[in-house]
C-alpha cells in the first residue's frame, strides 16, 4: 500500500486538508486548489478534512435514512443526504438524471469525510463537491456564508450578482468587465462571504467557480448584492427587508435540516440584510444594464 499525505488549504481564513495516496491521481486534477494552500504563518484552527479513496463501488449504508433526496433542478448537480448511525452518508451526481457517481460518509459534526468514487474520471467532480459541502456546513456557524453568485471587485469593493442558473450571473459579470473601468472577476459560480468581529464583511474568491477557471485567492469588502431578474428594459431598485433575507438565503448553501446551523445561516443573512447593500436589477443582458447598476450600488 502506497503512503498517504496531507494537504492543507486556506479559503477565507477556514483551514481544512485532503489526504490520498501519494502517487493519486487526484493530485493532478485538483489544481484549482493551489492558490489556496495553506500558509503555516497564517493562524487558522482545521475545520474538517476529506479522505480520498481509490475508485471503488459505492455501497448505501443499510441503515441509511433520507434527509434531502432528489429536489434539485434539471442538469444541475444533485446532492442526496442521509442519515446514518454515527453520522451523515451523502451521494453526488453531476446532473440530476444520473445515478450517483461518487459518495461522502460524514461524522457527526462534519468535521470529516470519506470520498468513494466510481472511477478517475469523476475524482475532480467528487472532491470538489465533498469540499463544497463540509465547508458551508462547517462554517454555517462562524459568521460565513458559501454563496451561488458571480462576483466582480471595482475599486476594492466586491459586488456579487445572484440568480437562478441560466438566469445570467456570468453575463452580468461580463458586461461589466467589458464597460465597468477598473473591474475584475473574483469569482464565478461559488464566493465565500464572511463576516468579521469588527463589523466588516468580506467577499473572498474560492477554489470552486463553476466553468469559469478562475480560482483567485483574494478578497475584497462587500459593496453590494444584485439580484439579476431578466426584462424587457433596465431599472434597479431595493428590495424591502423581508425580500432582502430571501433573496440571499435562496443563493446560500447550508444543511437547514440541523437546528444550530439553521441558526449560524439565520445569523449571518440577517446581519448582511440589516446593512441594506442588497438590490434587484430587472435588465437585459447588455451594456446599459451594467452601466445603470454600476452607478446605483457603486456609490
Amino acid at each position: 500500500m502506497q503512503a498517504r499525505i496531507t494537504k492543507e488549504y486556506i479559503v477565507a481564513g477556514h483551514r481544512f486538508a485532503f489526504s490520498a495516496e501519494q502517487e493519486d491521481s487526484v493530485w493532478k486534477v485538483i489544481p484549482n486548489y493551489l492558490p489556496f494552500m495553506a500558509d503555516d504563518s497564517i493562524p487558522a484552527e482545521l475545520i474538517f478534512s476529506v479522505e480520498i479513496n481509490r475508485p471503488g463501488i459505492l455501497n448505501r449504508p443499510t441503515d441509511a435514512r433520507p434527509v434531502y433526496v432528489g429536489i434539485t433542478e434539471p442538469e444541475e448537480p444533485r446532492i442526496d443526504m442521509y442519515s446514518v448511525m454515527d453520522g451523515w452518508w451523502a451521494e453526488l451526481a453531476p446532473v440530476s438524471s444520473m445515478p450517483p457517481v461518487a459518495t461522502l460518509r460524514i461524522n457527526n459534526d462534519f468535521s470529516h469525510g470519506i470520498i468513494t468514487y466510481t472511477d478517475n474520471s469523476m475524482a475532480r467532480f467528487a472532491v470538489d463537491s465533498a469540499a463544497m459541502l463540509l465547508f458551508a456546513f462547517s462554517t454555517a456557524n462562524l459568521n460565513t456564508l458559501e454563496m451561488h453568485s458571480s462576483v466582480v471587485t471595482k475599486d476594492g469593493r466586491a459586488y456579487m450578482f445572484l440568480a437562478k442558473s441560466g438566469t445570467g450571473k456570468s453575463t452580468h459579470s461580463r458586461m461589466w468587465l467589458e464597460n465597468i473601468s477598473g473591474t475584475e472577476l473574483l469569482n464565478d459560480d461559488n464566493p465565500i462571504v464572511r463576516i468579521f468581529e469588527d463589523g466588516s464583511t468580506k467577499v473572498f474568491g474560492s477554489p470552486w467557480s463553476g466553468k469559469t477557471p478562475c480560482y483567485k485567492n483574494k478578497s475584497a469588502e462587500l459593496g453590494a448584492m444584485v439580484l439579476i431578474r431578466r426584462c424587457s428594459e433596465n431599472r434597479i431598485s431595493q428590495p424591502s427587508l423581508p425580500e432582502m433575507y430571501a433573496i440571499i438565503l435562496s443563493s446560500s448553501s447550508g444543511f437547514r435540516s440541523i437546528g444550530n446551523m439553521a441558526d449560524g445561516l439565520h445569523n449571518s443573512i440577517s446581519t448582511i440584510a440589516l446593512t441594506g447593500r442588497c438590490y434587484i436589477l430587472d435588465c437585459r443582458p447588455d451594456a446599459q444594464a451594467a452601466e445603470i447598476c454600476s452607478k446605483e450600488v457603486c456609490r
